[in-house]
């Protein structure tokens, strides 16, 4: 124990553990402090998805996954068409204040509201992207049963999504 002690001692240059403890805590407020300057402005640009981002995120997951399958050996020309489950949502920060008597409990709940440049609005924490619900593909090596294992193994890895959501057939000449 004592040994433990010496080498924690010497590796702190000499100095005893309240010091170093007590200028850690002061970076760390230093730290806390400066973190609290950094704007968190909702009318900054943010990974919105509105209707008309919509269609071109879908096009765009559309087109990098035709392109990668397509590189696949055995594939040949490939389409693709993703269903998405809903639009994207969006986290807001919230105030909650709970109260307990003895006979009842209650919630309130509030959005918390910044007042920028163009009126109040609340402030968005995190944005989530919207769902893949299913994927379907249409190839030239559809109908060959490895090429089709190799897509629905490389479309479920890459959305998260089980292979009863992937469809592949094989494009008609």
């Amino acid at each position: 124990m004592n040994n433990l002690k010496e080498k924690i001692t010497a590796s702190l240059g000499g100095k005893s553990m309240k010091t170093k403890l007590l200028v850690a805590a002061g970076i760390i407020g230093i730290i806390l402090i400066l973190l609290s300057e950094i704007n968190f402005d909702p009318n900054s640009k943010k990974a919105e998805v509105t209707s008309t981002d919509y269609a071109s995120y879908v096009n765009s997951l559309n087109s990098e996954l035709s392109t990668l399958i397509s590189s696949m050996d055995g594939v040949g020309d490939c389409r693709v068409m993703i269903t998405l489950k809903n639009t994207s949502e969006g986290v807001y920060a919230k105030n909650t204040e709970n109260s307990r008597n003895d006979s009842s409990y209650n919630e309130n709940n509030e959005y918390v509201i910044y007042d920028g440049e163009n009126g109040d609005s609340p402030i968005l924490l995190k944005e989530n992207f919207p769902e893949i619900e299913g994927v379907a593909v249409v190839c030239s090596g559809g109908d060959n049963v490895v090429v089709r294992e190799k897509i629905i193994q490389c479309v479920s890895a890459l959305f998260n999504i089980s292979s009863n959501r992937i469809s592949v057939s094989k494009l008609s000449s």
